[in-house]
């Protein structure tokens, strides 16, 4: 009598998509592009520059930038199908899939707008695909609950301690917190304003990580389930 298939970390192989491997990539691929137009930036700063920048009239080579955001916005896509069609096969339900797919359509097209309206085109920050483009903030929460539905959770976790330390930096939670308790954080404000480029930088690892963990995990899945097809009926 063949034995029971006991319950994996992840839940079921979603079928192997080579595609994935692209989720991997993103945030080499984002990061790598900011590295070689910053070469092309005189006086750029990690620091407190943010990445757009770079996309400016201020480069000498804007085009590696802007170009570079098209190919960001294009793996996006691909994984926008990528992802819906392996996790639909994962069998975690339809809606957190469906979501995770919008969330990086909605990447895509805020990408496509870097690349169609850089700096400092106001339509970079205030046109329709810009406002389209900012559902890629929910990247990290949608992640988080796919990885928990596919059993990953020692990663789940993760990624919820590394949003606990960033979140706080980026939405001016902590500003808040000392306003309505009475202390001076001046030296705080004056950290933000010196290292806002690190802080966004630091925003975008945290969206683009959580991508390159979902991927890992179903490729992960992926593994488990070619080994458990390999083995005859009966082992």
């Amino acid at each position: 009598m063949p034995h029971a298939v006991t319950r994996r970390a992840v839940r079921s192989s979603p079928g192997r998509h080579p595609l994935l491997a692209l989720g991997l990539a993103l945030p080499v691929v984002y990061f790598a592009i900011q590295l070689i137009a910053a070469a092309f930036y005189p006086g750029y700063s990690f620091l407190n520059r943010d990445a757009s920048t770079l996309g400016s009239h201020g480069s000498t080579a804007p085009w590696i930038f802007n170009g570079g955001a098209l190919v960001v916005g294009a793996i996006e896509l691909v994984l926008a199908v990528a992802f819906l069609g392996a996790l639909l096969k994962a069998r975690i339900g339809i809606l957190l899939p469906a979501l995770l797919s919008l969330a990086l359509v909605s990447a895509a097209l805020g990408s496509l707008n870097a690349f169609l309206h850089p700096l400092p085109d106001p339509r970079h920050t205030e046109g329709v695909l810009s406002i389209l483009g900012s559902g890629l903030i929910f990247l990290p929460l949608l992640s988080i609950a796919v990885l928990w539905r596919l059993g990953a959770r020692a990663v789940a976790l993760t990624l919820v301690a590394l949003g606990l330390a960033v979140i706080p930096l980026m939405t001016g939670l902590v500003q808040r917190l000392c306003m309505h308790a009475g202390l001076d954080f001046s030296g705080y404000q004056a950290f933000l304003n010196g290292y806002h480029g690190l802080i966004q930088r630091l925003g975008a690892l945290m969206l683009f990580g959580s991508i390159a963990a979902v991927a890992h995990v179903l490729q992960r899945s992926q593994a488990a389930g070619a080994g458990r097809a390999a083995v005859p009926p009966g082992r």
